[in-house]
């Protein structure tokens, strides 16, 4: 998978563990520069990009729970490496990555740790990687970044801090914090980290927007396996710290052998005073720092997929990403059926139609979501692969964790071509083995999996490849419940969530309404609505990061539409190039995509009306595109299920002008004429 071009400077230096000293790597184009300084007292980290400190100096290190801090002992030796190569994808947005990275890992006590710093174009990691006999118990992580004295305004994908009753499945009461469950975060905006709350926490990514306005910061960490992810919080000033979960003592519903009781989140109800148990001899995940001086270039900015670790899957041949039929977000509504309908009503009749819509129209799977039956499974799954469908179907994580048997393999044995595995709801390091652990049985059984209700990736689509794609931020389910599902919020996250791995949006909804006739409804029999125009919706496929897409709406809605019906279901879900062309966090997004000889571009506005003239010089010369164009109406505004659909020829170096309302959008498919 990884292509090894060259090595250059490898080296070892031995140093004298004496005062404290200040070491420094510069990524290839010199834009970033991460500073250490190390062997006094504690190890502290600094940022500049293009010239400019991002980061201050900002303490990192280990708390052992025996008293001892890693990132305090001496540096013994430094080992300095360049790397220049590239990594073939297996899915995603871009069939090949530049690997280039500026390299120096300092040697601590004699070889007992190290700390490897890694400079990349596209920003600068941090690891710890430990040589102990034994176990290790980590009673906390020192990570901080100190953004200086002057305001800081923050994206923060703020997490839910109230105890609320949980019931077990006994229905005994248990007062559980929600802080560390929930995943699918609103982006709350702050004029400065001070602002925030001091009990306050995130997940991660959090976007942070420097003096100016200029320049944003995203702090994440990637490849994460077992030792829990990374929360953010406020930590005095400008400045955040790292916060995670600690380890659980008792969770809910525990007795998995005795009771069975597999169908459970076990939410941790107490919890130790550490927050992992560890080998003595492991790397842990990276920290990382990403900048970007113009917004767009964070809609395609891999460096989370580029340090985790290799793809662990010899032939891949057999993931396949794309579309999925669904029946669970319109309620399995189907206007005109001649069986009985609705979410209520579930049942093979019901997903016979479902696969033969997907069959009819190039989709590859149906997801049968909560409510599917074993009774049928197994000629359901028949019927669809003759017509040439996969099924995917729902359950709990905890399911094929802890369901006697092998609930995966007795999955494949029906049929079944993939599973969506839902009710994760935790993060601390024994839910952080779990991914990982469902993606290799998984993959051993050549089953694809879309995880739901589920920690934030942190590059696991690179090691396990048939993992297409991650929830972890809020979607188009959310229109049940609130009005957070916004064109607003269409234009934030793809900025911020997106940087880590492909999301489980479930775009496609033809319910649009005006912000002032939108309201959330969960009502049996009852499709939701949905917020900003149907040119916005159908951008989202072209904007999105999803390997899997699962459209939200009806097939029989679809109908009434045949244009978008032709858009959602032939858009690729992967792509071999991409190329953000603009956008401003919150604002607006304007990019293109290619696979194979087709591009596609997709445009989104969120609180404004915009105008774009998109210059097509990345198109080939001497080649000739038949344009067609998913495009807002003139009232869309007023009637957001108005659009036009406009065609026209193009060459490179045209103009392709775009005319946005309010909340609007539009989707672009370019062919090339034969």
């Amino acid at each position: 998978m990884k292509k090894l071009l060259c090595m250059l400077l490898a080296m070892a230096v031995p140093v004298a563990p004496l005062a404290a000293k200040t070491y420094v790597v510069n990524s290839p184009d010199k834009d970033y520069k991460l500073t250490v300084t190390a062997g006094e007292g504690s190890t502290s980290y600094s940022v500049d990009y293009k010239g400019k400190t991002i980061i201050n100096k900002s303490v990192i290190g280990l708390l052992e729970a025996d008293g001892r801090r890693i990132g305090d002992g001496a540096v013994t030796s430094t080992e300095k490496s360049s790397h220049k190569g590239s990594v073939d994808v297996v899915v995603g947005k871009n069939d090949t990555l530049a690997d280039n990275y500026n390299q120096l890992t300092l040697v601590y006590d004699g070889g007992d740790y190290r700390l490897t710093l890694r400079a990349y174009d596209e920003g600068v990691a941090y690891q710890w990687t430990l040589n102990y006999p034994g176990e290790l118990t980590v009673a906390n992580e020192l990570f901080e970044a100190d953004f200086g004295k002057e305001p800081v305004k923050v994206h923060f994908p703020q997490c839910e801090t109230r105890t609320w009753t949980e019931w077990d499945l006994k229905h005994q009461p248990h007062e559980i914090n929600q802080a560390y469950r929930n995943f699918e975060r609103e982006y709350l905006r702050y004029e400065n980290i001070d602002a925030i709350p001091d009990s306050a926490i995130s997940t991660s990514p959090a976007l942070f927007t420097l003096p100016g306005g200029k320049v944003r910061v995203a702090v994440t960490e990637a490849n994460v396996y077992d030792y829990p992810g990374l929360y953010l919080q406020p930590a005095g000033g400008e400045k955040i710290r790292g916060h995670w979960a600690a380890f659980p003592k008792t969770v809910l519903d525990g007795d998995t052998v005795n009771g069975k009781q597999f169908y459970s989140t076990h939410l941790v109800e107490t919890r130790e005073d550490f927050i992992a148990r560890i080998s003595g001899k492991r790397s842990l995940p990276w920290r990382v720092i990403i900048a970007a001086d113009r917004d767009a270039d964070l809609l395609n900015n891999e460096l989370v997929y580029l340090l985790a670790d290799p793809c662990e899957i010899e032939d891949t041949s057999w993931i396949k990403p794309g579309a999925s039929a669904w029946e669970w977000w319109h309620k399995a509504m189907l206007d005109g059926a001649d069986f009985p309908v609705g979410n209520k009503n579930l049942s093979l009749e019901l997903y016979k139609y479902y696969v033969d819509w997907a069959s009819e129209n190039g989709v590859p799977y149906m997801t049968l979501d909560a409510g599917w039956s074993e009774s049928y499974l197994a000629e359901l799954c028949d019927y669809a692969a003759k017509k040439g469908v996969g099924i995917f179907v729902w359950t709990w994580a905890s399911c094929p964790l802890e369901a006697p048997g092998d609930w995966i393999k007795k999955m494949k044995k029906l049929g079944v071509t993939g599973a969506k595995i839902d009710f994760f709801e935790r993060n601390d390091q024994v839910a952080m083995r779990w991914q990982r652990q469902l993606a290799r049985r998984c993959a051993d059984e050549k089953m694809l999996v879309l995880f739901h209700g589920c920690p934030v990736p942190s590059g696991l689509g690179r090691t396990f490849p048939n993992v297409l794609g991650y929830e972890a931020n809020r979607g188009q389910e959310c229109n049940f419940w609130d009005r957070t599902i916004s064109p607003r919020h269409h234009c934030t996250f793809p900025f911020i969530r997106l940087l880590v791995g492909p999301t489980d949006f479930t775009p496609g909804s033809l319910r649009q309404a005006t912000e002032a006739d939108f309201r959330p409804q969960d009502i049996d029999n009852t499709p939701p609505m949905s917020q900003g125009t149907i040119a916005q919706e159908m951008a989202l496929f072209v904007v999105l990061d999803q390997w899997i897409a699962t459209i939200c709406d009806s097939p029989t809605e679809y109908a009434k539409y045949p244009e978008l019906e032709r858009f959602v279901t032939q858009v690729p879900m992967t792509w071999d190039e991409t190329l953000p062309l603009d956008g401003e966090v919150g604002e607006h997004i304007l990019m293109a995509k290619r696979n194979g000889d087709q591009w596609y571009i997709g445009a989104m506005t969120s609180d404004s009306p915009r105008s774009y003239n998109v210059k097509l010089d990345f198109l080939p010369k001497g080649t000739v595109y038949d344009v067609e164009i998913i495009a807002d109406s003139a009232d869309s505004e007023s009637h957001p299920r108005h659009y036009d659909i406009v065609k026209r020829t193009v060459k490179r170096g045209d103009n392709l002008p775009l005319a946005l309302v309010k909340g609007g959008g539009a989707a672009i498919r370019l062919t090339p004429r034969k």
